[in-house]
């Protein structure tokens, strides 16, 4: 029987018809290792996807199975309302790898969980306050889940299309993102004094019902094709926050550990955010999520306000989650991801002086967004991405095209990934990128 097939003689292409229509495509992977990953054929691929982002530390990491496999053999799941010493101190290990003020934890199973139960947090704590409005401040093109509320606060509208009433929530607004290569106000970036940030206060005067309890946003935003603030945006937006008494939410769930070359997004920009979602890179593989809070926040709740039947008591996500903060620290990763980020980077932007379709380059670590343009008037290619992105699989890369507009392709490969890697990696996409120029569309 080939490997491509089941006991009934079923190839991929039977067996996928059984899924609810995605948008999962072929190959189909089989084992993986490292940055690498091979499908059912045997062909091997560089891994710049990475999950998305979830196998930061690499696909098959020795420490992550053997970590799972002895903690089978123990328990999978604790019952109830119990403690166990391996999700204590797993908590305590990402309140001191965050820092900041950081140190309540609450697990749950995926990053709009997480979401979901920071939101919840954030407006309880404003009850506790007696703020007079729950207003919700978020960024357009920010992403933040895919379940009802997460979905609200989503600036990008095809994510919500055909939906009807799902995806809404009373008293979310939406302010422009600070996107400078396609500046939402349509100023200078280099000159506007960061306009964009000063929209929040606007947002406060004219847009938000009642008080505003918080903002929650991705200090790096991925899905929406990793776009990267300038530096002073931050400090802005909170400086703002701050004179309002509004709570700042980092939804860190892609950006955190590790990958954008510090343990997360919001270290580059020195803020102190009052609660940070986490999900994808921490359980290694296997389903986990969460929020980390101040003192203030974290013990808003009172007890059985927020529960999930998994998360705490998830014990192989809890063992998975520790052998992760291990490999971080043994392994230094958030240090390699400057490192192959800044390689990432170089040669990109020698292939953007060749290929002119190529027309935007930014990134943070392993954050990195190729966006993909059909003219010098910046118009978005999400033809030739979707092709670029096809070329590049010929070629043995994975890797997503994603942003508003459909014309960014992510980079955000496993942080083990080596230096001979990057530079296939980037060879490789330089063919597709010869090849796709060459195309009619392109023209």
């Amino acid at each position: 029987m080939s490997v491509l097939q089941n006991d009934k003689g079923q190839g991929i292409d039977d067996l996928k018809n059984y899924l609810v229509v995605n948008q999962n495509i072929m190959p189909a992977i089989e084992r993986g290792s490292g940055a690498e990953v091979v499908a059912e054929d045997g062909r091997s691929y560089i891994d710049l996807e990475a999950g998305p982002g979830v196998s930061s530390v690499g696909h098959s990491h020795p420490a992550i199975v053997a970590a799972i496999r002895d903690q089978l053999e123990r328990i999978v799941h604790i019952p109830g309302r119990y403690h166990s010493r391996r999700t204590l101190e797993l908590a305590r290990d990402i309140c001191d790898y965050a820092g900041n003020g950081l140190k309540r934890v609450f697990f749950a199973n995926s990053g709009a969980e997480s979401t979901d139960g920071a939101v919840k947090i954030a407006l309880k704590h404003a009850v506790n306050r007696g703020r007079k409005g729950f207003g919700i401040i978020a960024l357009q093109h920010g992403f933040h889940g895919r379940t009802s509320l997460p979905l609200a606060l989503t600036g990008i509208a095809k994510q919500k299309r055909g939906m009807g009433p799902y995806g809404t929530f009373p008293g979310v607004t939406h302010v422009p993102a600070p996107y400078c290569y396609r500046c939402p106000l349509k100023l200078n970036p280099s000159s506007c004094g960061l306009k964009c940030a000063e929209e929040v206060e606007t947002a406060l005067h004219t847009s938000v019902v009642g008080e505003a309890a918080m903002m929650i946003a991705e200090p790096v935003l991925g899905v929406g094709g990793a776009i990267v603030p300038p530096a002073g945006y931050w400090p802005k937006v909170e400086e703002i926050l701050k004179r309002y008494d509004v709570t700042l939410i980092h939804d860190e769930v892609f950006t955190g550990f590790g990958r954008t070359g510090k343990p997360f997004a919001f270290h580059h920009f020195g803020t102190k955010p009052a609660i940070v979602t986490f999900a994808k890179a921490i359980g290694g593989g296997v389903p986990l999520g969460g929020f980390i809070a101040t003192e203030e926040l974290g013990t808003a709740f009172e007890p059985a306000d927020h529960f999930t039947t998994y998360g705490a008591k998830n014990m192989l996500g809890m063992a998975s989650g520790s052998a992760v903060m291990g490999v971080l620290r043994k392994e230094n990763l958030a240090e390699r991801a400057k490192e192959a980020g800044t390689q990432f980077m170089e040669g990109l932007r020698a292939l953007q002086s060749k290929f002119p379709i190529l027309g935007d380059v930014r990134g943070l670590g392993l954050m990195i967004g190729m966006e993909i343009v059909s003219d010098d008037k910046r118009t978005p290619a999400p033809k030739l991405a979707k092709a670029l992105e096809g070329e590049a699989l010929k070629n043995g890369v994975l890797i997503s095209t994603t942003g508003v507009y459909g014309n960014t392709l992510r980079v955000t490969p496993p942080l083990v990934i080596s230096a001979e890697q990057v530079d296939q990696a980037l060879d490789r996409i330089g063919r597709a990128l010869a090849t796709v120029s060459q195309s009619p569309a392109a023209a």
